[in-house]
């Protein structure tokens, strides 16, 4: 089974570009040729491994999954904010991808919980699909069953979701919510709420590490996998993007309608 999972690794993507990369150093003659090559491959290496995944992923998943006896008792709602959306015929046009499903999942799973309305906001894509929060919307109604109080549907961004869903959680009087998203993306999204004012208690989803996850490695969290190579990628991306708010807040201040 040890020697079927490494073969299946090695010769699947990305894997098998890896090999086909080792095969190019091997060959080439040039030394910034191989040094270029040896670049990319150790770069696409690491980043395909699931351990180094993890190693990326754990400085953006400072909070822990909530329970619910730590549920505040003071919230007052439930924002969730939205990932993207994929084209789907089956749906008749376009759903929520797999990130917006999991945070509208477990924004219904906190609803049942606690019986806080639950208000959802995503803009449209440049491409014109609808709104992220209307298909997180039907979602939620259609699917789960959970009415939504509140659609913000005009951010693009995460400074956006901060700035436009103020208006609409005031109105309603809501000023401590319980912040879902994916745990990666909690700590910027969280600074940025309540940099604009909303007091928010995060409550991550879809956490890559969890206490303890050094001991539960195996041979197939140190062989390439594409999905490994996904999360390596959010995580950089999240990275820089904490980094740039923290240029944004110095240049523009708080997030604002």
């Amino acid at each position: 089974m040890a020697l079927y999972s490494v073969i299946k690794s090695l010769l699947t993507p990305p894997g098998v570009l890896i090999l086909l990369l080792l095969g190019a150093f091997l060959l080439t003659r040039g030394v910034l040729a191989r040094l270029l090559i040896f670049t990319a491959g150790s770069v696409l290496t690491l980043m395909t491994l699931p351990v180094v995944a993890i190693l990326l992923m754990t400085p953006l998943e400072p909070f822990p999954a909530l329970t619910p006896e730590s549920i505040p008792g003071d919230a007052q709602g439930i924002l969730v904010l939205g990932a993207g959306s994929d084209p789907a015929p089956e749906y008749g046009g376009y759903t929520v991808d797999e990130h917006s499903l999991k945070r509208v999942r477990y924004g219904a799973y906190l609803h049942r919980l606690s019986g806080l309305p639950v208000y959802v906001a995503g803009g449209g894509q440049q491409d014109g699909r609808p709104p992220v929060a209307f298909l997180m919307a039907r979602t939620l109604r259609d699917e789960f069953g959970v009415p939504v109080a509140g659609v913000e549907s005009e951010s693009r961004t995460s400074w956006e979701n901060a700035a436009f869903t103020r208006p609409m959680l005031e109105r309603d009087g809501v000023a401590h919510v319980l912040l879902v998203s994916d745990a990666w993306h909690l700590p910027r999204a969280v600074e940025a709420v309540e940099q604009a004012g909303i007091h928010a208690t995060p409550v991550p989803t879809g956490l890559i590490h969890y206490p303890g996850w050094e001991s539960d490695l195996e041979l197939r969290d140190w062989l390439p996998s594409a999905r490994a190579f996904l999360d390596s990628s959010y995580a950089v991306r999240e990275h820089l993007g904490r980094v740039w708010y923290q240029v944004r807040y110095w240049r523009e201040g708080v997030p604002g309608a």
